[in-house]
């Protein structure tokens, strides 16, 4: 919704937290005990993130390669995916990897200090206008979000239990917020650092404090969103690339449109469980 045609007082309080949510969450579901040292954490990330991640730019840069022309492949071997969907993912791998070498430090304060110099590093890369190749000046403040997932997980049991005044407080707050400043974790714009991080958790404990209703008093409806959160993986590959391919050779209403994203992204969710399942490993 937060990069379709939607009102912009809309679109803005999507954005003020609808990427760190992806960091936030990730930092709160890890366990970052479960791997006996960092090789296998590492082998175990590099497996889950970066295998799909590279079959699936592949496939992406192929369709790129029919609609645009020659340079896309070496564009993107030096540059990234730069405001592409899947911009996120190597940052999303490194913010983990660091995440895991903080959270090995017993020591909270050692802990607390490595998220504050990940935010100091992060406010001044974005002070400087320092937009590195693949997205990699946007890793210090994904790494402070992913380390604030993992403390605020922590507060597990307060956080889960449904409050409307939390999460209309939370609303309210993102909402407040974004209406003067505008965050894009894509080309690290984080500044004003206190008040954009501020939007992000809030949004990001509107979003779980929802998913604590649904999940309590609406099975079906919570069924079908995890259901889709199993594919966020396909979905952020191919939806941007299928719309755009729709808007070039399709003159269609909105509603027509993301009707067949919806149909499409179905189908290949299905090939790639008849691909997992022939290989007998989890290829994508």
């Amino acid at each position: 919704l937060g990069h379709t045609s939607i009102p912009d007082i809309a679109s803005r309080f999507i954005w003020s937290f609808h990427m760190p949510l992806f960091f936030l969450a990730s930092g709160w579901m890890t366990n970052w005990r479960k791997c006996s040292g960092f090789g296998e954490y590492l082998t175990k990330k590099a497996k889950g993130i970066l295998l799909p991640f590279m079959v699936y730019s592949a496939i992406v840069l192929l369709i790129f390669e029919c609609l645009i022309g020659g340079g896309i492949l070496k564009h993107w071997l030096t540059h990234g995916w730069e405001a592409y969907a899947l911009w996120f993912i190597p940052v999303l791998f490194l913010a983990s990897v660091i995440g895991w070498l903080v959270n090995m430090c017993p020591n909270k304060y050692w802990r607390y200090g490595m998220m504050c110099v990940m935010l100091v590093i992060g406010c001044l890369l974005s002070y400087y206008h320092c937009n590195l190749a693949w997205t990699l000046s946007s890793v210090p403040f994904a790494t402070f979000l992913v380390l604030l997932g993992s403390e605020l997980r922590q507060q597990q049991k307060w956080i889960e239990e449904p409050r409307w005044w939390l999460m209309i407080g939370s609303f309210v707050m993102a909402l407040y917020i974004s209406h003067f400043w505008r965050l894009d974790m894509c080309f690290n714009n984080i500044l004003p650092i206190v008040p954009l991080t501020l939007g992000a958790v809030a949004g990001t404990l509107m979003m779980f404090t929802l998913s604590s209703y649904i999940v309590r008093y609406t099975k079906l409806l919570s069924r079908v969103f995890q259901a889709v959160g199993r594919e966020t993986y396909v979905v952020v590959a191919f939806s941007q690339i299928i719309i755009m391919l729709l808007n070039q050779y399709f003159t269609l209403n909105a509603a027509l449109k993301y009707g067949i994203l919806v149909i499409v992204l179905v189908l290949l969710v299905n090939l790639k469980n008849t691909i997992n399942r022939a290989l007998k490993f989890k290829l994508l």
